[in-house]
């Protein structure tokens, strides 16, 4: 590939990605009150959060897996300003790659811990919603 193409390749990530984001985004706000939904207990939160059923589901962990758009546009960056800045740049470039994956994971707890813990909840009796809402 050429450095031409890196750079296109990642313009469009990142313009795919925003699109993305925000489709993602206006859905959970539609069905999941989000992100407003995060200040309320557990026992608001969670029992919304099974609300969503598995396309909720599912879209959580599509609103996860989002960030690592982020990594060719990262690249496409490198590629675009390294002959300038080359050391600036590499850190640059780390860092996205540290800021992807970290969104990624903090957002995985939604489709994955947070899944389990609501399908917990729902079953549980008083006291042990008590302990699941402080693990929550």
């Amino acid at each position: 590939m050429t450095t031409r193409t890196v750079i296109r390749f990642g313009g469009l990530c990142l313009a795919g990605g925003a699109l993305a984001f925000l489709g993602v985004f206006a859905y959970l706000a539609a069905r999941f009150n989000y992100p407003d939904v995060l200040d309320g207990p557990a026992a608001t939160v969670l029992p919304s959060l099974l609300a969503t059923g598995q396309q909720g589901r599912l879209v959580w962990a599509i609103y996860a897996l989002l960030p690592l758009i982020w990594l060719p546009a990262g690249v496409a960056a490198y590629e675009a300003l390294a002959p300038v800045q080359r050391g600036a740049m590499r850190l640059a470039l780390q860092f996205a790659v540290l800021a992807a994956l970290a969104m990624m994971l903090g957002l995985m707890r939604w489709p994955s811990v947070h899944w389990h813990l609501a399908l917990a909840f729902e079953r549980a009796a008083p006291p042990e919603q008590a302990v699941l809402a402080s693990i929550f």
